[in-house]
């Protein structure tokens, strides 16, 4: 069976902490059921895989790379397997941090995006970060809460903050961004980004996969 590509656009709700699809919603529940069937080597239900450990499991299978064609498959790929976590994540306590990670990764998307002049991979990671949220709000329940080491979760979160902000003035003066007509825009925009993802910060936990989600990706 050759799986038909669906370019589907996100939003995330006001009402609620949950996310949804805003086109084909019946056609991606159904393709979710009938990925999980055809590969339950990827779509594990048991100890879930991180979505990048998952596509490389994928891409290995006979199968495939036939239904999940180019980077829109890729795309696809990763909103199934943010519908498949969040099944998995339908009981977890933790679900609350849902609307939270989601608006928190976007920030910190935006904001690379904003310091650089490609911007290919940043609407690309706009989809995919919907399951890196969903995979952060799975892996929570999973950990030993003791493992968790108490930290003073404001200087730690102005380090990472002062750490953007060295990253931007850097991108500024490598790239001459300041010869970009719309530059003071983007300053703004930077300033405002900044101010979002220390107000997403509010933990710990919620500091830690800031961290991971930026200096792996970015």
């Amino acid at each position: 069976m050759k799986y038909k590509i669906i370019i589907l656009s996100i939003f995330i709700t006001t009402i609620s902490t949950t996310y949804a699809f805003a086109q084909d919603s019946d056609q991606i529940q159904m393709d979710t059921r009938t990925m999980e069937e055809k590969y339950p080597d990827v779509f594990t239900k048991t100890k879930a895989n991180h979505p990048d450990t998952a596509y490389e499991i994928g891409r290995k299978t006979k199968g495939f790379s036939s239904d999940f064609i180019g980077d829109q498959g890729k795309l696809q790929f990763y909103l199934i397997y943010a519908q498949h976590l969040q099944k998995l994540n339908t009981e977890n306590p933790y679900s609350t941090y849902r609307k939270q990670f989601i608006a928190l990764y976007q920030s910190i998307n935006h904001l690379n995006q904003l310091i650089d002049t490609q911007v290919g991979y940043y609407e690309q990671m706009q989809s995919m970060l919907i399951a890196y949220a969903e995979y952060s709000i799975y892996e929570i329940n999973t950990i030993d809460q003791s493992r968790l080491d108490p930290i003073d979760v404001d200087k730690q979160k102005k380090f990472f903050i002062k750490s953007i902000q060295q990253k931007i003035k850097t991108k500024n003066q490598n790239l001459h961004l300041n010869n970009l007509p719309n530059y003071s825009k983007n300053q703004n925009r930077l300033a405002e980004e900044l101010k979002k993802i220390d107000e997403l910060i509010t933990d710990a936990y919620s500091l830690k996969v800031a961290q991971v989600f930026h200096y792996t990706y970015y």
